[in-house]
């Protein structure tokens, strides 16, 4: 968990970063506040599902894929029930939104997939 802890905040500070150099100088008139407040929504939110599928792994063999799935699920009808009530609330800026949303969607869902994966590989053996 540490490790996992030390990469997505390893990432975060990167993609913070990254878009606080883009929004100040080329995208400058599409940056929204709430952008920062994405990023560290992902962050948490990803972190603490990750701790709670290590619980998983280790409490339920047979029964892990399944609370894998169910889980992966939870978390994408969450995500998908916040950019939507988002979207509702801020229709003029529903593109730019949604276009960061589902750029960090992807980037700390492909972090999580890879670093849980391994995790499970080093089970396995």
């Amino acid at each position: 968990m540490k490790s996992f802890f030390t990469k997505s905040s390893l990432l975060t500070i990167i993609v913070f970063a990254l878009g606080a150099i883009a929004y100040s100088t080329v995208f400058k008139q599409y940056f929204l506040m709430v952008l920062p407040a994405i990023l560290i929504f992902f962050y948490i939110i990803t972190n603490l599902v990750h701790a709670y599928l290590l619980k998983m792994a280790e409490k339920s063999g047979k029964r892990f894929t399944s609370q894998y799935m169910a889980t992966s699920f939870t978390k994408m009808f969450f995500y998908l029930a916040v950019a939507i009530v988002y979207v509702i609330i801020n229709k003029e800026n529903a593109k730019i939104f949604l276009i960061n949303f589902l750029l960090l969607y992807a980037v700390y869902t492909t972090l999580e997939v890879v670093e849980f994966s391994k995790v499970v590989r080093q089970k396995d053996k």
